[in-house]
């Protein structure tokens, strides 16, 4: 009857402990797949910012940059795989132009005669005045994105607990997917509605063009944020 009991035990403690064992592995591998996500986004957002740069930092250069990187990420769809990039990226991506910011656009933008608009002129910067109203006209001449990506968890049991996870750490973090859904209802509980996992990425690029404001896609309702 004792060894009887033991044997019991045993089972008890198997049947405790395998939940626990089942989430890790059933989380090693959504880790994986997110790990993954995040190198294919950084890449997708240095091509954003490069091809951004070079046609002055507009939205549908950039967009068109950032579908191009994220392009590899989708190689499991074998059908219509460039739409289906095309469609994660205009409706599970919100795009933040961190630099530069409206107020270097009011501080050193001039009416530039190629381009018949006004634009932050990208000539001759190194003979240009350093002084910082609030930046320098150096500064204001680095496009910087903040790409971030609400990815659809699909290993079952964790994706649940990591989707809310993720929209706890990011709730109060300024410029944050969960916090332009409060101000804009494009935005409004996009990611909890997929189960998803916001994974961002930032680039930094030297304008090779003169920077427009691209007034058409910045603001509340539209497809960049622009602070």
């Amino acid at each position: 009857m004792r060894r009887h009991s033991q044997s019991a035990q045993a089972m008890v403690e198997f049947l405790i402990i395998i939940p626990v064992l089942i989430l890790l592995i059933f989380g090693a591998a959504q880790a994986a797949f997110i790990y993954s996500a995040k190198n294919g986004l950084n890449y997708a957002t240095f091509q954003a910012a490069r091809i951004g740069a070079m046609n002055h930092a507009q939205y549908s250069d950039i967009r068109r940059g950032l579908i191009r990187g994220m392009y590899p990420m989708f190689s499991r769809v074998k059908d219509e795989r460039m739409k289906y990039t095309a469609t994660e990226a205009d409706n599970y991506v919100l795009i933040t132009r961190v630099s530069p910011e409206q107020a270097s656009f009011d501080a050193f933008a001039e009416e530039v005669d190629t381009l018949g608009v006004q634009a932050i002129p990208n000539d001759n910067l190194m003979f240009r005045s350093t002084q910082q109203t609030p930046v320098s006209i150096q500064d204001a001449n680095l496009l910087k994105l903040r790409v971030q990506y609400c990815m659809r968890l699909i290993v079952p049991m964790v994706e649940h607990i990591l989707s809310s996870a993720s929209r706890f750490n990011t709730d109060r973090v300024a410029g944050s997917f969960n916090e332009v859904s409060k101000r804009n209802p494009d935005y409004a509980d996009i990611c909890a509605a997929r189960n998803g996992f916001i994974i961002t990425a930032e680039a930094t690029v030297r304008m090779q063009s003169a920077a427009i404001n691209d007034a058409e896609y910045c603001g509340a309702g539209n497809k960049m944020h622009c602070p």
